[in-house]
C-alpha cells in the first residue's frame, strides 16, 4: 500500500518539478531568461527584483551564478535557502531572528 506524501515531501517535489519544467528541454540548467521567467511566475511576491535587469543580476550573483553560465538546481537551492531563512525571520516575533540552518 503506497503511503501519502507529507506536505514537506510535496513541497520538495514541487521545487524540483518547477525548476526542471522551466526549461523546454528539461535540462539540468536553466538559461538566465528561463530562470527569470520561472521566478517571475512562481515566486512573484518573494523575489520582486528579478523582473528588473539590475535586480536579476544581483540575485544571480548572490546565488553564485557566473556571468554567461546557466542556473543549476544547486544555484536555485541557494535562493530557496535564502527565502526560507527570511520567511523564518518573518514568522518570529523578533524580526532580528535568523535561521542558522546550514546546507551540506
Amino acid at each position: 500500500m503506497a503511503s501519502q506524501c507529507t506536505d514537506l515531501e510535496l513541497a520538495i517535489n514541487t521545487l524540483v518539478t518547477q525548476f526542471h519544467a522551466a526549461s523546454p528541454t528539461v535540462g539540468p540548467t536553466l538559461t538566465v531568461e528561463e530562470f527569470q521567467s520561472m521566478v517571475t511566475k512562481e515566486l512573484p511576491t518573494m523575489v520582486k527584483t528579478a523582473g528588473e535587469q539590475e535586480g536579476l543580476n544581483e540575485l544571480l550573483k548572490e546565488m553564485g551564478v557566473e556571468e554567461g553560465q546557466g542556473v543549476t538546481f544547486e544555484n536555485f537551492w541557494v535562493l530557496v535557502n535564502s527565502l526560507a531563512s527570511t520567511q523564518f525571520g518573518l514568522l518570529q516575533k523578533d524580526k532580528s531572528v535568523k535561521c542558522n540552518c546550514l546546507l551540506l
